[in-house]
């Protein structure tokens, strides 16, 4: 039996299996990397989808705090203005007066403390006088809820205007209305 190979076979018989092992061999390798390819752009497109939901009902939640703080602070600012009115009719005690003051600071928490920046020697009359000038007030609603005199009340916000530095030309309700 003579069993002879032909080397043009052989040769192109041998390119042939190297040529389909080695599109196995790609196929085997490039198959699953564009499979993870996909599977990564699927999971950062539901990372992005879920985080666009995340921040928009983060904004949700945060426009209805913030509504609902507005309207809590205009209806403390009412009650405000309705236990201020209260107290100028009655002439409140110490204790009412007192609870105008402590609801002042609940909804101007940082009028104080901004006004001591600005003012560091400020004593406490200094402050009741600001917060009912802040109120909008008149010199005899103040002089009434101070029990001073009108007079006294032109000579306080003078000596305050003196503190914080005004010119003339300035108006001390504006500049504490911006506080």
């Amino acid at each position: 039996m003579d069993f002879s190979v032909d080397t043009d076979i052989w040769f192109v018989f041998s390119i042939l299996f190297i040529s389909g092992l080695g599109l196995f061999m790609t196929g085997f390798i490039v198959i699953p990397y564009l499979l993870r390819k996909n599977q990564i752009k699927r999971l950062q497109f539901k990372f992005e989808r879920k985080s666009d939901r995340y921040e928009k009902i983060a904004q949700k939640n945060s426009s209805r705090r913030e509504l609902l703080l507005k309207k809590n602070n205009q209806q403390l600012k009412s009650d405000l203005k309705i236990s201020l009115r209260e107290l100028l009719k009655n002439k409140g005690s110490e204790a009412e007066i007192l609870s105008f003051y402590s609801d002042f600071e609940k909804i101007y928490p940082h009028f104080t403390s901004s006004l001591q920046k600005i003012i560091p020697n400020i004593t406490s009359n200094e402050l009741k006088l600001c917060a009912l000038l802040r109120m909008n007030l008149s010199a005899k609603e103040v002089s009434e809820l101070l029990n001073i005199t009108p007079e006294s009340v032109h000579k306080a916000r003078y000596r305050l205007r003196k503190k914080i530095g005004l010119t003339p030309k300035e108006d001390l309700d504006v500049f504490i209305l911006k506080i």
